[in-house]
């Protein structure tokens, strides 16, 4: 995976994105590139597979918290080039369908080909992805258990890959796998039904059906069919409407089967 930064200008509806340190450390099996200059333009929907800088250096740091990534995961890792309509408006009201975007994402190879034919049906859609950004980019969160999910959800960022556990179990998430993403949180939060309300992640959050870049039972249904994925928004509590997972299949990589 190559870990060197870069950011493209393009359109999103958040302020500006993720501001850090380019690095020139790397993820195993992948060349070195040349640094590129710090300045950064202020708001970004494309990313290029140099936005990986400093992400195994992070991840060396994530996993004296957590433990050895395992090697399953981490030498299947991919940076997955994706392409994407989306938005016009920094409201996410309407679609900009003039030009399409490219981001990276990292996800478990096994998957590869399940998050190409994802992205080959949100596009045949004309479904507006905000940005795609390594959520490397974002930070560790403050403990140092995992990249800034928070910041990624806050800044609607469309993302994969990040090692961290379930809350509830200690078992590594789907996202710790690479084999799960997370789509336009700002359109798709997470809703946690608690005795004392609703709580809503990212708060800024809202899922309203009728606008664009949101994901729904109809349209998931098609963009998901026949590969064995899950959505989040079927799930009865918490409704994580941002989240995908593969679900069901096989993996040679894993030492379980992905159902």
């Amino acid at each position: 995976m190559a870990a060197v930064l870069f950011l493209m200008c393009g359109a999103g509806c958040s302020t500006a994105g993720p501001e850090r340190t380019s690095s020139t450390d790397h993820m195993p099996n992948t060349p070195r590139q040349a640094v590129l200059p710090d300045a950064e333009p202020a708001i970004r929907a494309h990313s290029t597979i140099m936005d990986t800088a400093g992400m195994a250096a992070d991840l060396r740091i994530i996993e004296r918290k957590l433990g050895p990534l395992d090697p399953a995961v981490r030498g299947e890792l991919l940076p997955l080039e994706v392409e994407y309509f989306t938005f016009s408006d920094s409201t996410c009201g309407t679609v900009d369908t003039t030009r399409t975007w490219t981001g990276i994402l990292i996800v478990h190879s096994c998957i590869a080909e399940d998050v190409r034919a994802v992205f080959r049906a949100m596009l045949a859609d004309t479904f507006p992805i905000a940005k795609v950004i390594p959520i490397n980019r974002y930070g560790l969160n403050t403990d140092s258990t995992g990249w800034n999910d928070a910041a990624s959800m806050a800044d609607n960022n469309t993302s994969a890959f990040n090692y961290r556990g379930k809350p509830t179990s200690g078992r590594p998430s789907k996202h710790g796998l690479g084999i799960s993403i997370d789509i336009n949180p700002l359109l798709n939060p997470m809703l946690h039904h608690r005795a004392s309300g609703v709580h809503v992640q990212p708060p800024q959050g809202r899922y309203d059906p009728s606008r664009p870049g949101t994901l729904t039972r109809a349209n998931t249904g098609r963009f998901l069919k026949g590969l064995g994925w899950s959505w989040g928004g079927r799930w009865p509590r918490p409704q994580d409407y941002q989240h995908i997972e593969k679900a069901h299949g096989r993996c040679a990589h894993f030492r379980f089967n992905l159902e």
